[in-house]
């Protein structure tokens, strides 16, 4: 049986445990904003125990279909780095420029990504150029691919490849995985890095602007209806702050232009 903490003051709120933030109940806000001017477009919140990549989809879906956005890329970050997310980018023709983690590995030792996948003999070649072959498929999509003992056994890299008391290397990877390298390797071109690099100036700016200076950091009512008029709120009124000053901004330069256009023929005359 599964076990789950439900506050005593607040149900609709869910236990949030992730690293390097507080333990506790909470409500997450899921926001989407243009790069071009940073506009919030949609924000949608859900209990503090919901995955970040669940609504994301969704959410996107929405986005294109009520505002009929010519969506091309996207900014994420590395916890929206999974294959059915990389897949479904896919499908959309949206190519996704994603942070991506390490994963879970020991330290000084090899990772995934120092193997090549060679997708024609569907195999993997290793750092000290021996093949990994597939072994079978898990139920939850992983194809298995495993190296032969022996050239384990007898190979210069085995302290930097192997762990524990394992005498093969196993290499997961996912039925969708092409995908997911397609980001990868899309987020290291230099326009990939620069569109990832917009995120701290869009949606990262926002969240702070919205916590230090329009209390968002803080539900000042319960309930998740409650708490949803509290974030459209805050996005609107940030909106309006946006919008105020890109108009100004707009005007400003439009008198520029006029003065400097006029400005010869006052000289002359």
């Amino acid at each position: 049986m599964k076990k789950t903490k439900i506050s005593t003051t607040d149900s609709e709120s869910g236990y949030m445990v992730r690293d390097g933030k507080p333990k506790g109940f909470f409500y997450l806000d899921h926001r989407t904003v243009d790069i071009k001017c940073n506009i919030i477009t949609d924000t949608y919140v859900t209990p503090g125990n919901v995955n970040d990549v669940d609504p994301y989809i969704k959410r996107l879906d929405r986005q294109i279909e009520r505002f009929g956005f010519n969506v091309k890329y996207v900014g994420l970050d590395a916890g929206y780095f999974t294959s059915p997310i990389c897949k479904r980018l896919s499908d959309r023709n949206i190519q996704g420029t994603i942070g991506f983690r390490l994963g879970p590995h020991e330290k000084g030792k090899y990772t995934k990504y120092k193997f090549v996948f060679n997708k024609e003999l569907d195999k993997y070649i290793c750092p000290g150029a021996k093949e990994l072959k597939y072994r079978t498929t898990t139920r939850d999509g992983y194809r298995e691919y495993v190296s032969n003992a022996n050239d384990c056994c007898n190979c210069e890299l085995k302290g930097k490849c192997l762990t524990g008391k394992n005498d093969i290397r196993t290499i997961r990877r996912h039925v969708w995985e092409d995908h997911k390298d397609k980001a990868f390797f899309f987020t290291k071109t230099d326009k990939g890095r620069d569109i990832y690099k917009k995120r701290k100036e869009t949606v990262e700016r926002s969240f702070a602007d919205s916590k230090e200076l329009h209390g968002l950091r803080y539900c000042r009512l319960r309930g998740l209806t409650k708490v949803s008029e509290q974030c459209l709120l805050t996005a609107a009124v940030q909106n309006m702050k946006k919008i105020a000053m890109i108009l100004a901004r707009h005007c400003f330069q439009l008198l520029q232009s006029i003065y400097f256009h006029i400005s010869p023929t006052v000289f002359n005359a």
